[in-house]
């Protein structure tokens, strides 16, 4: 809420914000999930808050300080909590999967280690050189513990 009160000045909309977070998920038995924490998996509200906390916990993060540290070329493209990452070098992949971990769990958030991966990308390269981007979460959304209704 702090980093969205940077750029909202309404308050019925920061309100209205709390209301959808604090609102149930209808999940596939028909049981209302509620979160007690963080951005409910599936709610409408979602995907346009990943866009704004991901702004601040991985995109101005890469941009200011990690992408200026490569020596090779690097580049981010995400969409809501999805991301993928480019690098010129190896070891910055590397170095970037490590480094990763360690500042999103700052913002109470986990890698989906199922999802999480780096592999080798070229025109050139025989093997794994293919990735599905959007089935691909590289990133999870706040751990957010759900209690049934």
């Amino acid at each position: 809420m702090r980093m969205l009160a940077e750029r909202i000045d309404d308050q019925a909309i920061l309100r209205l914000i709390k209301k959808w977070l604090k609102a149930g998920v209808l999940d596939t038995n028909g049981k209302v999930l509620r979160p007690e924490g963080g951005t409910p998996q599936g709610g409408i509200i979602s995907p346009l808050l990943a866009n704004v906390y991901l702004h601040y916990a991985l995109d101005l993060w890469f941009e200011k300080v990690f992408q200026p540290s490569c020596r090779g070329g690097a580049f981010l493209h995400r969409y809501a909590d999805d991301f993928v990452c480019g690098f010129g070098r190896a070891e910055e992949a590397q170095r970037f999967y490590k480094e990763l971990e360690e500042r999103v769990q700052k913002f109470g958030l986990e890698l989906a280690k199922e999802k999480t991966r780096v592999i080798p990308f070229s025109r050139y390269r025989c093997g794994e050189t293919s990735f599905d981007f959007w089935a691909s979460s590289f990133v999870g959304e706040p751990t957010a513990k759900a209690k049934q209704d």
